[in-house]
């Protein structure tokens, strides 16, 4: 059947990220960077994207679909019979119009200069610049393993054939291919990359390259040059079987001694009330002013009660 195909390759992916959040952050991407998804129709002649709102409902329905607990999950796709095969290609090449960009704003290189808007301000959101930082005109995120630089493109370079992009192991260069005094992007990283392996994609103004790491470490800038960010601002995920073995031991011993005092506990509850009533007072005198306990997690196994 055709969803166990689909299941193949999904299961691929997931077993790749370890965690939902990661396997949604996976086909999100994916949909950024190769279909219309997140494109806002501008009026009825706008052959790609949603209307406003349409996105959303369509993003619900889906999960509601395959809800147990929801109607529709009877239902098929779209609330049709053709369960979905009408709706428009996924992926179309199309040259969408963004906003006009000042002539001597294109023939200029973009520096590596803090927006002087602030980010509140910029034309990227959060989630473009997450762990990295962002410019007036391009911006980088990072997750352990990846880095990803978005930059954005002149009106009259929106187009692959009119781009010349070099991607080094440690050099990053976007010019135009008409005029290569037009330079779009340029610096030296600061560290190395896979080069070999990295992927672009332009989507509506933007460019927008993928790469993985040379060596699994937090940056602390996109290009040599560029100021620090802010290492405690990083959200590091690191999934338990990344870390060292001794971590790994250390985690799982606090696990079972957790899984202990949770069973003990319930086996309190179940089996005496009266001990039951002495467990809930022990709790509400843990963490009281003066308890040589407070701070420290409830553990009611060192502890003796009659």
């Amino acid at each position: 059947m055709e969803f166990q195909r689909n299941d193949a390759m999904l299961m691929e992916i997931l077993q790749d990220r370890k965690t939902i959040t990661g396997f949604l952050d996976s086909i999100f991407g994916f949909l950024r960077r190769n279909t219309d998804f997140y494109h806002t129709k501008r009026d009825e002649s706008d052959k790609i994207g949603f209307p406003k709102g349409v996105r959303d409902q369509i993003l619900y329905g889906a999960m509601q679909r395959y809800d147990p607990d929801c109607l529709l999950q009877s239902l098929p796709a779209e609330g049709g019979a053709d369960d979905g095969e009408t709706a428009p290609p996924a992926v179309e090449e199309v040259v969408l119009e963004s906003e006009d960009v000042p002539q001597d704003a294109e023939m200029k290189p973009i520096e590596s200069q803090p927006s002087q808007k602030g980010k509140e301000q910029s034309k990227f959101s959060p989630s473009d610049y997450k762990n990295g930082d962002v410019f007036e005109s391009h911006c980088w995120s990072q997750t352990l393993k990846e880095v990803e630089v978005q930059a954005l493109l002149p009106k009259d370079h929106q187009t692959a054939k009119k781009l010349h992009i070099s991607i080094q192991a440690q050099h990053i260069k976007v010019s135009s291919k008409h005029s290569p005094e037009t330079v779009i992007l340029n610096g030296n990283l600061s560290q190395r990359i896979k080069h070999n392996e990295a992927v672009w994609t332009i989507d509506q103004n933007r460019l927008i390259i993928s790469c993985d790491k040379a060596k699994e470490l937090w940056w602390e800038r996109l290009f040599e040059g560029d100021p620090e960010i802010d290492a405690k601002k990083i959200e590091c995920e690191r999934f338990i079987n990344d870390l060292p073995e001794e971590t790994q031991a250390t985690i799982e011993k606090l696990r079972v001694q957790q899984l202990a005092a949770d069973k003990q506990q319930n086996e309190i509850q179940t089996s005496s009330p009266d001990q039951a009533i002495t467990l809930d007072r022990l709790k509400a005198a843990w963490d009281a002013e003066g308890s040589p306990f407070k701070g420290q997690p409830f553990d009611p196994s060192i502890v003796r009660m009659t």
